[in-house]
C-alpha cells in the first residue's frame, strides 16, 4: 500500500459510498446541504481547515468552496494560477490584470 502525504489544510471528502455506513463521528447520515439546503442521505463532507462542510452535489460544493478567479469572476475548479497571492483561472485573465509571467502552456 501507498502511502499519501496530503497538506493539512486539503480538502478531505468522504466518498458517497460511506453514506450507508453506520453512523460515525465523520458522518451522521441525513445532512442538509449548504448551498440548496436539499437534505440527503448521501451527502458529501468536505472537511477544509478543519471545519466540515455538507453538500448534495460537486456543483454545489464547487459553488460554495471553490475560488474565484480575480478577473472573470469563474470558479476556479482546477488548479488555477496564483501570482502574489491572488487566483485567476488562466493565464489571458492573469494578463488583463497586468500579470505577465503567467503562461498556460510551456512553449
Amino acid at each position: 500500500m501507498i502511502e499519501r502525504s496530503e497538506p493539512r489544510n486539503a480538502p478531505r471528502i468522504l466518498t458517497p459510498e460511506l453514506a450507508g455506513e453506520p453512523e460515525t463521528k465523520l458522518h451522521s447520515g441525513l445532512q442538509t446541504c449548504e448551498v440548496c439546503g436539499n437534505e440527503y442521505d448521501k451527502p458529501l463532507e468536505i472537511v477544509m481547515n478543519g471545519i466540515s462542510h455538507y453538500f448534495d452535489c460537486f456543483e454545489c460544493a464547487i459553488h460554495s468552496l471553490a475560488p474565484k478567479c480575480s478577473h472573470c469572476g469563474c470558479r476556479i475548479i482546477g488548479h488555477g494560477h496564483e501570482a502574489s497571492g491572488v487566483m485567476y483561472c488562466c493565464a489571458h485573465c492573469a494578463q488583463h490584470q497586468g500579470i505577465s509571467s503567467l503562461k498556460d502552456r510551456a512553449n
